[in-house]
């Protein structure tokens, strides 16, 4: 937050005697409700959403109560800005008035400001007439004739601050700030709004995630086809578009769960859950993430069309509907590492085996549970938000995980006998029987913290950061080896 220019200090005196009229979206909220009643709208209500938008031909005031009716985004979970909130606060303990006055839906509007509870009143977008940019000017210099000090964060709020007497800015851009600074009014605050970054970027394209794409080699590896070139680059290429599909689908589901998220101990800090990324360029990157990927697998591996397809319906079926069935929900995740190889196999032309694809669903449904089972612990009784499972249910999923865990390794010792062993692709195939011990003693782990609570990340992703787990990979890495090139 900028200090005020001392130059002006007599005129930033008498404004701050003024009312201070604050705007909404992207200056109370770190978000905008609009764009999340439609996202919302979309996911749970999409029929009403699109019969929402004839709305539009009787003007944006309609269409916004229409969405408002709907009621599909979760507002009282909307993220403030809580350095704006700090000032306010402060403000009204000297005895300012303070309005808040929004082109948002006037219903909605008062939600929020009974959630800060600092405001003396509360206008929005009615009765037709949508208040913003010179509307909302028009409006409030009727209503403040004695002047007003304004508090907006875009360039339609322009036409606000050229009539005010003071002026708060909340993140502008760099354009929208030189112009507020060629204006008469003195600016009494200026709030500054980090930009999303590689790093923001990063954490919601979940680039951590990409690691359990490394599935799609398995195929490649247990084939032996890694001894071939245009085998190797099939599976690079199926790694990275699956890792960008993957993207786009982990985008959509932070889409999807907004409000459960920002109820959430943990994922509050979310990016989009946050307000760090705008929920429509988040809805705009996972739509060019999904559909580049999609339409880059058909051009260059057309192969993989098919599986990617089944991958991306299962994962929109999970996160719109499925995620909130107990049980199916961790069924359908261990569906998506299963295609995740079948990814693999179709890409080196490799047809999948049904012991190691019936290995894959049994183990990654444990690993599911033991996930679903940590979140079951930390949460109290009754149901969980956002999931179809209750807080006393955590001995029924940690009993069917380790159940599951215990049957994918006997499935893998089957595989290695029937298929493995017979194939004659290894030369020294004695060294595979460290896969089902290790395995064993790593399933068991994971079953010992989620169940003492201290497995703080999905089994995946914790075995990417955690030492023992690495070194456990690497000994079946060496193993592998020595199974294929010891003779």
């Amino acid at each position: 937050m900028s200090s005020p220019d001392p130059q002006r200090a007599p005129a930033l005196a008498r404004a701050a005697l003024l009312p201070l009229v604050v705007d909404m979206d992207g200056t109370l909220l770190a978000t905008d409700v609009l764009a999340e009643g439609i996202v919302a709208g979309f996911f749970s209500k999409p029929v009403s959403t699109l019969l929402a938008v004839p709305q539009l031909l009787g003007g944006r005031a309609r269409f916004k109560r229409r969405i408002a009716e709907l009621d599909a985004a979760d507002i009282d979970a909307a993220p403030l800005r809580a350095d704006v909130v700090d000032w306010l606060r402060d403000e009204k303990d000297k005895g300012r008035a303070i309005h808040l006055v929004s082109a948002a839906d006037e219903a909605i509007a008062r939600r929020v400001a009974d959630r800060v509870g600092v405001f003396d009143t509360v206008q929005g977008s009615r009765d037709g007439l949508n208040l913003k940019s010179r509307r909302k000017a028009a409006a409030l210099t009727q209503r403040f004739p004695l002047g007003y000090v304004y508090a907006g964060d875009s360039r339609a709020d322009l036409a606000v601050w050229r009539e005010a007497a003071g002026i708060v800015t909340v993140g502008v851009s760099a354009g929208v700030k030189r112009r507020v600074e060629r204006m008469a009014a003195p600016v009494e605050r200026a709030f500054v709004t980090p930009k999303a970054g590689p790093e923001t970027w990063c954490s919601a394209l979940r680039l951590r995630q990409w690691s359990k794409n490394l599935l799609v080699f398995v195929p490649l590896m247990l084939s032996g086809e890694f001894r071939h070139p245009d085998a190797i680059l099939a599976s690079v290429l199926a790694f990275l578009l699956v890792s960008i599909a993957s993207s786009g689908t982990y985008l959509l589901n932070d889409l999807v769960d907004l409000g459960p998220d920002r109820r959430h101990r943990s994922k509050h800090c979310r990016p989009l859950a946050a307000g760090l990324i705008p929920i429509h360029t988040g809805a705009i990157a996972a739509l060019c993430l999904i559909v580049g990927a999609m339409l880059a697998a058909q051009l260059a591996l057309p192969a993989m069309g098919p599986p990617l397809a089944a991958y991306l319906l299962l994962t929109c079926s999970y996160s719109l509907r499925y995620k909130r069935v107990a049980f199916l929900d961790a069924f359908l995740l261990a569906g998506l590492y299963t295609l995740r190889l079948i990814i693999g196999a179709t890409v080196v032309g490799k047809p999948g085996s049904a012991w190691l694809l019936s290995f894959a669903m049994l183990f990654f449904f444990a690993m599911s549970l033991a996930k679903r089972h940590v979140e079951i612990a930390s949460a109290p009784a009754g149901p969980i938000p956002g999931r179809g499972y209750q807080g006393q249910d955590g001995p029924l999923t940690l009993a069917f995980g380790v159940s599951a865990a215990i049957g994918s390794v006997m499935i893998l010792i089957i595989y290695l006998m029937e298929e493995a062993f017979p194939s004659g692709l290894f030369s020294n195939p004695v060294w595979l029987w460290a896969a089902p011990v290790l395995l064993a003693l790593w399933s068991m782990r994971i079953g010992l913290l989620a169940h003492r609570g201290a497995l703080d990340a999905g089994p995946l992703s914790f075995a990417v950061a955690d030492p023992l787990s690495l070194a456990m990979g690497a000994l079946l890495a060496a193993a592998f080896a020595l199974a294929m090139f010891s003779g």
